[in-house]
């Protein structure tokens, strides 16, 4: 101690040095900064902070609707508008958006009162009633209040934490070792309203409930990214819209520099993260894809340029801004094969630096397209000047799929013994694979239903897992797996007498089919498959007299229809099974030996193999020319494709 004093050292340093000043202070985080991205909230601007504290986010960057509607916004919003915003909000409770859907006579906003149709939470947010625990920096979506941004950008409103991005105004975030500058342009693209500036007062365009972007305000934000450039910067370019699906917000977001673009999805349960690169097979096609885009804004602006350029003839600012624009498009390329998108020299002018410079911007430029809040969002994780990334989505609950009827399809062989089959049974899921969709599934699916892409109120994360009942007329269902019916050991299929019942969920469902007297001949109820049960009785005698008290619409069925419950007397039949195609060709293993496609090597979908001929209808592929589902070769394992090529045979078709 002796020692420690005789080295004059002083508690606070050099003698004589002045204290720091509390802002001459440092704050250290360690660990990284993490930005939640997230879009359409919708209006449940209080979900904000159960997000935040969900994904331990410091930001969050919204795109989409958030809700910017105040308690004056009802009466000026239009009916249309109105149907939709009322379709998926959070806020509006499920009766009386049932009601608006099934319609009635006069209006919605007459057969309602205004405090059963909250369109946000906004006026809470602006009269300080909640908070935003972070900063939360987002653009405007395509069903907001025009007059409320406006109200935003003249000062008359202001909520601590809450930063709108537009064409004119950008925001910078040092964090993680990362200048992030932050570049927003919100409003729906539409191309016939580009030089409409609708009920806005000022440079923002919107009515009735809805908000659209304008070629003056994508010449602004020209203005506003060169004005703020800066090398040393990171550039996000935040949308509503999809710079994918928008050839113009693609070449927009090339002009401003950006590293990253954010963009809302419509209604998605999934988020999508690429790079031009990934998703076009050449440059030339992702020329196509603006050439395309160019030529539809040429026809708009042909016909509306006699009236804009008189217009804004006594005004040079906005003469500026409509030249930034039109300079914009003019990079565009005409056709697929001409022009160079990315600012650079065009073909013939040196090709080794055009694929330098086309390679930089169609591989580096990197896109997210987010699902909608209440299902899935992505993190940008901010640490040491690296920008990592998280994604999570609740996805869909694909459950459902184990209820699927194949009348005369076979399971296949199981690694513990061969699986009894009944007719018209499909084969019951795989316990292993079922069991942890089981664990996640059986709480979350008493909560409260919704409707498909309906965000509601952040519950835990639990909670935000399970599957909501709106998804059932796409890719989800409303019913999850449920548990077991009978712990009793299974009994052996060739032993069992009884009737195969489909499309019912419990045990006490399968007994209420039947009258009080044969219900207590019911000697034991299995699970058989998703949504399966075989009710087994003691004598061949009870099982038939149990199934001639039904009536007949429980017997027979003259169309599909997984709503209502059918019975039938359980088959046994032997598991058989046909060989499955070899290893060793490059063709379909689905069909075996009396496939079809018995040829080996690759087939195209002109000479289709099963597996594509079934699933993709010949050459319509997916979407518009082939269609989905019944169109896309009559569904899986149905009828004869289009394509040409024979479906797989029954017995060599796994059960979906």
């Amino acid at each position: 101690m002796a020692a420690y004093n005789n080295q004059g050292y002083l508690p606070n340093g050099a003698h004589g040095a002045a204290p720091l000043l509390p802002n001459q202070g440092r704050v250290i985080e360690t660990g990284p900064i993490r930005v939640l991205c997230i879009a359409d909230v919708r209006g449940n601007l209080n979900s904000l902070n159960d997000l935040a504290r969900q994904a331990n986010a410091q930001h969050i960057i919204h795109t989409g609707d958030f809700g910017f509607y105040d308690d004056t916004s009802l009466e000026r919003i239009a009916e249309k508008t109105l149907k939709h915003v009322a379709q998926y909000s959070p806020l509006i409770s499920e009766p009386v958006k049932k009601a608006i859907q099934s319609g009635g006579p006069g209006s919605v906003k007459s057969r309602f009162p205004p405090h059963e149709l909250p369109l946000s939470e906004l006026s809470r947010l602006i009269s300080g009633e909640i908070k935003l625990n972070v900063p939360v920096y987002t653009v405007w979506g395509a069903c907001e209040d025009v007059r409320v941004l406006e109200k935003f950008r003249s000062g008359e409103y202001k909520v601590h934490n809450l930063h709108i991005i537009d064409e004119a105004r950008s925001m910078l975030l040092e964090i993680g070792g990362v200048k992030l500058r932050l570049l927003g342009l919100g409003g729906a693209v539409v191309m016939h309203k580009l030089f409409d500036n609708g009920e806005g007062r000022t440079t923002i365009a919107g009515g009735q409930g809805t908000m659209w972007t304008t070629l003056l305000q994508m010449g602004e934000l020209v203005d506003t990214a060169h004005r703020v450039y800066d090398p040393t910067e990171t550039r996000v370019f935040i949308t509503h819209a999809s710079p994918a699906r928008e050839g113009i917000l693609n070449q927009l977001s090339v002009t401003l520099k950006a590293d990253f673009s954010i963009s809302a999805g419509l209604h998605f349960r999934y988020g999508s993260s690429y790079n031009e690169f990934s998703v076009n097979p050449t440059l030339d096609h992702y020329r196509g894809k603006l050439a395309a885009s160019k030529a539809s804004f040429n026809d708009v602006w042909e016909t509306v340029k006699a009236e804009v350029e008189p217009a804004i003839a006594q005004n040079e600012g906005q003469q500026n801004l409509l030249k930034n624009a039109l300079q914009l498009v003019e990079k565009m390329p005409t056709t697929a094969a001409g022009g160079n998108p990315f600012g650079g020299p065009t073909q013939g002018q040196g090709q080794a630096q055009l694929g330098q410079i086309d390679e930089s911007a169609f591989k580096n430029m990197w896109n997210f397209n987010l699902a909608d809040a209440a299902f899935g969002w992505l993190v940008l994780e901010i640490q040491d000047g690296r920008i990592g990334t998280e994604m999570r989505a609740q996805g869909f609950n694909f459950s459902h799929r184990g209820a699927k009827q194949q009348p005369a399809s076979i399971p296949p062989p199981s690694a513990q013994a061969p699986a009894p089959v009944a007719v018209p049974t499909p084969a019951p899921p795989p316990a292993a694979a079922r069991q942890p969709a089981q664990a996640k599934a059986a709480a979350p699916s008493q909560a409260a239903q919704q409707k498909p892409g309906t965000p509601q109120p952040a519950a835990p994360a639990t909670g935000r897992d399970s599957e909501k009942s709106g998804a059932a007329g796409t890719n989800g269902s409303a019913n999850g797996p449920e548990p077991t019916s009978s712990p009793a050991p299974r009994t052996p299929a060739q032993d069992i007498i009884g009737l195969f019942i489909m499309n019912v969920n419990t045990e006490g469902d399968a007994k209420e089919l039947f009258q009080p007297e044969y219900r207590a001949k019911i000697t034991k109820v299995e699970k058989w498959g998703g949504s399966n049960k075989v009710v087994q009785f003691a004598t061949t005698d009870d099982r038939d007299a149990a199934l001639a008290s039904l009536p007949d619409d429980l017997k027979t069925r003259t169309q599909e229809d997984r709503s209502r419950p059918l019975v039938k007397t359980f088959i046994h039949r032997e598991t058989t099974f046909k060989a499955r195609g070899g290893a060793g060709t490059w063709g379909s293993s689905r069909g075996g030996a009396n496939s079809a496609n018995t040829g080996s090597g690759y087939r195209s979908a002109g000479g289709a193999s099963d597996s594509e001929s079934n699933r993709r209808g010949g050459r319509g592929g997916r979407g518009g020319r082939g269609g989905r589902g019944g169109e896309r070769g009559r569904g899986r394992g149905g009828l004869k494709s289009e394509g040409g090529a024979s479906p797989a045979p029954a017995a060599a078709t796994p059960a979906d």
